[in-house]
């Protein structure tokens, strides 16, 4: 998963579980800033199908982008914000951190 950085930062995930009903379907761990540190690797590989619900945890470090709203509209479907905790403990319910899954 890639996050893309406010311009002049080091944005970044350092924590990121992908998950449904059945439980975690995927996470991945930041390994700090080597490499490609806007880069987090899954421990397994996963398959996000169509029309299905899925739910995600990102903990984010330093200043991603940000989309300003509580439902965003991709090519392949719906990401949706129920809550978003920046570092100073204030809550949001209409942040997405800008992210890209990778195939």
């Amino acid at each position: 998963m890639y996050t893309y950085p406010c311009s002049g930062t080091g944005g970044h995930s350092e924590f990121v579980r992908i998950y449904n009903e059945s439980g975690t379907l995927a996470e991945g761990h930041w390994n700090g800033y080597v490499d490609d540190w806007h880069n987090i690797s899954f421990n397994k590989t996963f398959t996000l199908f169509s029309g299905k619900t899925y739910n995600y945890t990102i903990h984010t470090g330093s200043y991603p982008q940000i989309h300003h709203t509580n439902n965003l509209s991709t090519p392949a479907g719906f990401i949706t914000c129920t809550e978003f905790i920046d570092a100073n403990g204030k809550k949001y319910n209409e942040w997405i951190p800008a992210i890209r899954l990778w195939s």
